[in-house]
Order: structure tokens, then sequence, then C-alpha cells
């Protein structure tokens, strides 16, 4: 796909409103802002210009286009977020073939899980035997077997290496996947004699595993799950969604479980719009994913104090993001799946009809341990965090209703959360170079001045590095393109990615653009001048050094002397 084609996708794609499909974004001046869909965050950070169509949040420091942006929120490729893309603008493409050689790392770790995926489920089927007994005992259906991809990984340290290089993956990129674990000796296996959970992105995409022990007295744990990799973060995907997102919309709510086995249990049974937090009380990330799908989240984690206390945060968490939930309430010494082996689907569809807002299951439950007063200071440690106006006085009406206590005295007690831009630590080397920054800033927020400045300067009048980096790129790129945005989507290093995120979400200076030549032209000829004078003490005078040094000499006294005394900040 050529440049062309790529600029006419990104004019037809307003960032904003294909950012506000997945969440709801607020205006903030001339700009938008949200809670960052990419890291955990109590104020939002997270920044969208209409006018650039470029987003940056402020927080994780991440930053790009509507491209860049359906590429991490989704984990899909570039190709396959420009077909997408495309599809919602009514934009026809041409297919062309993709060079097999230039697949990127993270294409070949793709490639890598769905290998290890098939290599798990044939283990199943040729080696496990036992373990089909043990799902056929777990009443997990073939079907369900299949749909979700549970395989079973061989009492081996080198069984799946063996099997991937064999597929021609080279070594060298299996310490990357997350699949293998490190000794003296090199490589080995992470999962052992394990049953085998995939974990698949939105997409149906294996990202991760989840192995679960097959005998009592193993070691490692019962369940050993994937560590963070490129393509996988723990706590930013639902198990199962890939499969029930449809049924979840249709039926406008959605069933949180833990884990793996409460999962199969309760869509084996027909609770087929249920997912599961994988082992966390349900994060902001899983919970932007599931607001695409239902703004309506029932919690149904153990009846335990530990899984009670983890529903208690998991609502607390949805209460702050502005959507409706309900905790299914399940006695003391059960889970979603033993639940349902002793009473029943329909019993179970009793818990869920009678499901409690959070204040209410609060105020009856009595084997947390806490007294009303203890349980009234949390309730209002989620009110001080919803940063909302409705949401938060809705939640304080609920609070009011069932402690029978006036609103009043419950706003009396809270301090309301305002936006603040947050301290990010900013590196120390930008700041020593404001008119490099000042150029970088201009030529990005008016193109026009491009051209002016690259017949002026070259990237040698650059002190730091990134900054040279970035005018090299913009060099390379806008000569080209209508769409500045565009650039982020050639730049595979993420500092200078979020660097210029950073600079094109920042306000133009007011100062010319001549003013910031004339003072980097002045800086590049005094260092040129105090590394001729080094070179004639190293080396001795000599009539080319001569020439050098005078005609610097005469450049810096042509500048107008009042621009030669000036300092930009």
């Amino acid at each position: 796909m050529d440049r062309t084609e790529i600029d006419n996708i990104l004019e037809h794609n307003n960032i904003v409103d294909v950012i506000n499909s997945y969440f709801p974004l607020k205006k903030a001046g001339a700009n938008y802002r949200a809670l960052c869909p990419f890291h955990e965050e109590k104020t939002p950070s997270f920044m969208v210009s209409e006018r650039k169509q470029i987003y940056k949040c402020f927080g994780c420091g991440k930053a790009g286009n509507v491209i860049t942006f359906i590429m991490e929120y989704e984990k899909i490729s570039f190709i396959e977020t420009l077909k997408k893309l495309a599809a919602r603008a009514g934009i026809t493409i041409k297919e062309t073939k993709a060079d097999p050689k230039k697949k990127t790392r993270k294409d070949l770790i793709y490639k890598i899980y769905s290998l290890t995926t098939s290599f798990y489920k044939e283990n199943l089927q040729k080696h496990g035997q036992f373990v089909l007994e043990y799902l056929k005992k777990r009443e997990i259906t073939e079907e369900t077997v299949a749909k979700f991809d549970i395989g079973y990984a061989l009492d081996s340290y080198g069984g799946l290496k063996n099997y991937l290089l064999k597929n021609s993956i080279n070594e060298k990129i299996l310490e990357h996947t997350g699949l293998f674990s490190k000794s003296e000796k090199g490589i080995f296996d992470t999962f052992r004699n394990r049953l085998m959970f995939p974990i698949h992105s939105i997409t149906g995409k294996v990202i991760a595993f989840g192995g679960r022990v097959l005998q009592d007295d193993q070691s490692g744990g019962k369940y050993i799950n994937s560590p963070t990799t490129e393509i996988y973060t723990k706590g930013n995907e639902l198990y199962g969604l890939f499969v029930t997102k449809h049924e979840i919309q249709k039926r406008d709510f959605a069933l949180v479980c833990e884990g793996y086995t409460d999962f199969l249990r309760l869509y084996e049974n027909g609770f087929t719009n249920s997912v599961a937090s994988l082992g966390t009380s349900i994060t902001d990330a899983q919970i932007n994913l599931l607001s695409r799908f239902t703004k309506n989240i029932f919690i149904i984690y153990d009846g335990d104090i530990a899984g009670r206390k983890a529903a208690v945060r998991a609502a607390g968490n949805v209460i702050k993001k502005g959507y409706n939930t309900k905790i299914v309430v399940l006695p003391e010494k059960e889970d979603p799946d033993n639940f349902l082996v002793n009473s029943g689907k329909e019993k179970l569809q009793e818990k869920i009809e009678n499901a409690k807002l959070l204040p209410i299951f609060l105020l009856e439950d009595d084997l947390m341990g806490l007294e009303n007063r203890g349980k009234l200071d949390l309730l209002l440690e989620i009110v001080n965090e919803i940063d909302d106006k409705i949401t938060r006085e809705f939640f304080v009406k609920e609070i009011a209703d069932d402690f029978k206590i006036s609103e009043t005295s419950i706003f009396s007690k809270i301090k309301f959360s305002q936006y603040r831009k947050r301290n990010v630590p900013v590196r120390a080397d930008i700041l020593q170079f404001p008119e490099e920054r000042n150029l970088l800033k201009s030529v990005l927020n008016e193109k026009y001045l491009l051209k002016k400045v690259a017949q002026e300067i070259n990237s040698s009048y650059f002190f730091l590095k990134i900054y040279k980096n970035i005018y090299e790129e913009i060099i390379k790129y806008v000569k080209n393109s209508e769409h500045i945005s565009g650039l982020l989507n050639q730049i595979e290093d993420e500092i200078i990615k979020n660097t210029i995120g950073e600079l094109l979400i920042e306000d133009v200076p007011n100062i010319s653009i001549d003013e910031i030549l004339k003072a980097m032209k002045l800086r590049k000829y005094q260092k040129d001048l105090q590394d001729i004078n080094q070179q004639m003490v190293n080396e001795g005078s000599n009539k080319e050094l001569l020439d050098k040094k005078n005609k610097l000499k005469k450049e810096i006294l042509n500048m107008n002397s009042k621009i030669v005394r000036k300092t930009l900040y």
C-alpha cells in the first residue's frame, strides 16, 4: 500500500470520532481528554488533538495517530489496522502481496504463538489421554476444548523448543516470547506437564498462555502464566472475550469471573456472556475493552473473604469508570465452578437476578469483618476518585439510601479530585536546547515552514541526538505526505515516536522561524569556531584553518548584533 492510500485513510478517519467509538472523550479547551487506555491512572492525562489528528498521554508517554491507536489498542498489525479503517470510511484498498522478508519481530512472535498453540493441541490429542479424561470429568466438552484451543504441554524441557526450531524459527527470538526460561545451559520450555489455556486477543490471535498443573504434588504453583511480552500485557486482556463478545453485546451485560475453569464452567452452562479477568481484580484496561460491548458489568468472584474483597475492588474500578456494576453473591465456600456443579444453572441464574449494587453488598456482608463505619470509609474512597460529576452524585445517592444517611454528610467527608497536569519527569537533556525544540514544533505544526528551514540548515545544526533524528525523519517523510500525523506510522523507536507526539500536542512557540534559525546558526558557528581554535592549538595554525576561522567570524559578524546576544527559551 502506497503513501497516498495511507494518507487517504487518515483523511477519512477523524481521530476523535474513532477513539470516541471505544471510550468517551471529554472536551478540554482545544483538545479532548480521557483516562489513558494504555496504563492505569486516576487522573486523565490522555490528550487528543482533533486539529493535529494525534494523541499523547502525559502519564505513560505514548503518542501516535489514529492508525497507531488502533494497532496499540486492538493489538493488530499495521495492514489489519489499515483494512479496518478503510472499511470504516468506505474506502477500497488495493491488495498487494506482502514481502515475507519484511516481517517484524512482533509478527514473528505472533507466528510462534500460533505454532505453539497447534503444538499443544496436537499433544493433547496424541499424548494427553489422561488430560482428556480430566477435562471430561470437569464436563468440558470437546467442542469447547476446540473452540478455546485448549492443549497440553508435554513433560519435556525441550519439546516446544525443538518443534519451533523444526518449523524454521530462529533460536535467537525464542527468549523474547515469554515461552522459555533460561539457565546456564541455555533456554528450556517454561510450560511442562500442564493443561494449557491460550489467551486470545479481541481479534482471536493467541498472545499468551496459562498453564494449570495436572498433579497435586507438581512443583511450580497451581498456575503459571505468560509474562509481559511485545504482544501481551497482563491486565489488558479478558479470557474468552474473543468468543463471547457478540453474546455480551446481545444480552447487554457481562459476567466477569476470575479464572479459566470458572469461565469454562459458566460457558458450558449457557452463560455465554462471560469473561475471566485472569486472576486480577478487573483493571481499567479490561473495563475499557469490555465497555465496547456493554456498560453493565456483573462481578462473580469466589464467595470467600478474598473473593469478596476482590469483588469490591473490581466493582469500585467499574464505578470509577462511569459504568454500571453489580456483585453476584456466592456462598462462603463456593466459586462459580463448584456452585454450578453443586447447585445447577437455575440457582446461579437466581443469584445473577438478585445481584447487589456495591453499597448494599457491603452493608449486608458479614464475612469481611468490617463495621458500618469501615464500609462507609471504603465507599468514600471510591467516591473520592470519581471524576465525572453525574456518576459521583448518583453513587453518593445510592450510598445515602442504603446506609440511611444524608447525601450532605457524605459530600462533607470527601475531597473532589480535580484534573491536574501530571508531574511527569522531564528528561533534563531536552531542556538544554530550547531553540531545537521550538524549531521542531514549528515545522511539525506548520508544514509550509519546512522548505525554508531545509534550505538554510541541515541536521548537523542539531546538538541533541534525539532532535537530530526527528529532524531527519521529518525531512524524509513530510516532503511526500500531506498528513504530518502519518509520520508516526513510520517510526519504530518508541522514544522518538513519543517525543514527536509531545512536540505536536504542545503549543507552537510565539517566536518567528527566522529568529530560531538565526539562533541555531549562531550556536553552530560558535561551536565550529571553538573546534577550529582547539584544532589550531593541537595541530598548529595553517592557511586552511585560518581561512575557515575568518569565514566563520564574518558569518557571525554579519548577523544582527541583537540576535547574536539573544538566547531563546
